[in-house]
């Protein structure tokens, strides 16, 4: 048997075990998510140790999908097992559905803690979202199709893994939420907002009065990320606005491929932009008024709610956290994912009023507001304490409506903007 360590009382701290398969990256989105919320919960006093990807050991598999199938899932079980056995956690949380051979081997060996998987997004929704675009703008999802989807499939099996294994699954959005529910016979799946980093939200706003409205994009050029969709936006909407200025801002890499599929008439009022810190992004912000951000899936989507703590207008597809977090018309615009038509529709209605721009920045800001990673570590707290009550102990459909009370019973974020 592993260290016995059922959780602690709750008013006192509690030993937390964080698992991610990712470089230790604060700029980056995985990465910075678990690294952020691990400083928040040690400033409410809790014990958190990390394993990164540096200390999963090497990498033999390169290939993606393979790797996750057959190697990550067990190199995650060896550390863990070897991190338990050795230190008392009230809490393990593991990132992705790979964990769930970790999981299986706490359970197995009696661990009494909770065992928790935080999703960064929803494969199985990817899976079901992405295609249709793919066929859309005639861009193939692989280089092998039927080897990939076949994979997939295989993948998507984790999951259901992980709803066995797992005493609860966070995701990012309640689309996501719906769809494990949908798919897996999961015993209880939270949603827990990510948060943004603290600069934007105490930093002053150096944005001029009067200054020249300008829209920008902060986002990779990748597929999901609706990349073929803004450039189909901006051929447009810069044809009809030709004194509209637009920035992207992306790796320096794909600059020239993004360029080449530019109209040459606007070529001139697009600036590309390689990635940059903190401090300076800060400044590319407070220096435009639109923030444009069309992907075709998110798990929650950080940057258009970093744009919104700046005071820009976001646009953005109504998908991920923006559909869980943004009123439409008020804090920002939300587009049917997908639809060219309405992003520019939206933000020609942004250029050519001031007003609303003002009133939508100062909305936006309110909401950006109650996104500190601080409140995200609390609800996660929050989230560890409930489940010492609601923790299943019996096969899962004994008790499935004790646990949909459990889920009602979590206080939501989303509930608290909207209000």
């Amino acid at each position: 048997m592993l260290n016995d360590s059922p959780l602690a009382n709750r008013n006192s701290p509690l030993r937390i075990l964080t698992v991610a398969n990712v470089p230790l990256d604060p700029n980056s989105g995985a990465a910075g998510t678990v690294y952020y919320t691990n400083i928040a919960l040690r400033e409410l006093g809790h014990q958190v140790d990390e394993i990164w990807a540096d200390q999963l050991g090497p990498r033999w598999i390169a290939h993606g999908n393979l790797h996750s199938l057959l190697e990550q899932p067990r190199v995650y079980r060896r550390e863990v097992v070897k991190a338990v056995a050795s230190n008392r956690y009230d809490v393990v949380q593991i990132s992705q559905p790979q964990g769930w051979l970790a999981a299986k081997a706490l359970k197995q060996r009696r661990y009494q803690g909770l065992v928790v998987n935080r999703s960064h997004g929803v494969e199985l929704r990817v899976n079901e979202v992405l295609p249709q675009w793919h066929r859309h703008f005639n861009v193939p999802e692989s280089r092998f199709p039927p080897v990939t989807k076949f994979l997939q499939r295989l993948l998507d099996c984790q999951w259901h893994h992980t709803a066995r294994w797992f005493d609860v699954i966070v995701t990012g959005c309640s689309q996501d939420r719906q769809c494990v529910l949908r798919r897996t016979l999961a015993r209880r799946v939270e949603v827990i907002p990510h948060g943004i980093h603290q600069s934007f939200l105490d930093e002053p706003v150096k944005r001029s009065t009067g200054q020249t409205c300008r829209a920008l994009h902060v986002g990779q050029y990748a597929f999901f990320k609706g990349s073929s969709l803004l450039i189909d936006i901006l051929n447009k909407l810069l044809s009809l606005n030709r004194q509209l200025e637009f920035t992207w801002v992306c790796s320096k890499s794909h600059h020239q491929i993004i360029r080449d599929q530019l109209a040459a008439e606007i070529q001139d009022r697009v600036n590309l932009v390689d990635w940059m810190p903190q401090t300076a992004l800060l400044q590319f912000f407070d220096s435009h008024n639109i923030f444009v951000f069309p992907s075709f899936f998110e798990g929650f989507g950080k940057a258009p709610f970093e744009a919104m703590a700046r005071g820009l207008c976001v646009v953005a597809s109504d998908d991920g956290g923006m559909h869980d977090l943004i009123r439409d018309g008020q804090s920002g615009f939300l587009c049917p994912v997908g639809s060219t038509e309405s992003f520019v529709s939206k933000i020609q209605t942004l250029y050519h009023d001031s007003e609303l721009r003002n009133k939508m920045g100062l909305a936006s800001v309110q909401v950006a507001k109650l996104l500190s990673w601080a409140n995200c570590a609390a609800a996660y707290e929050q989230l560890y304490q409930q489940s010492r009550e609601y923790r299943s102990v019996v096969w899962w459909p004994v008790n499935r409506a004790a646990v949909l009370v459990a889920n009602a019973r979590l206080v939501s974020i989303r509930q608290a903007i909207l209000q």
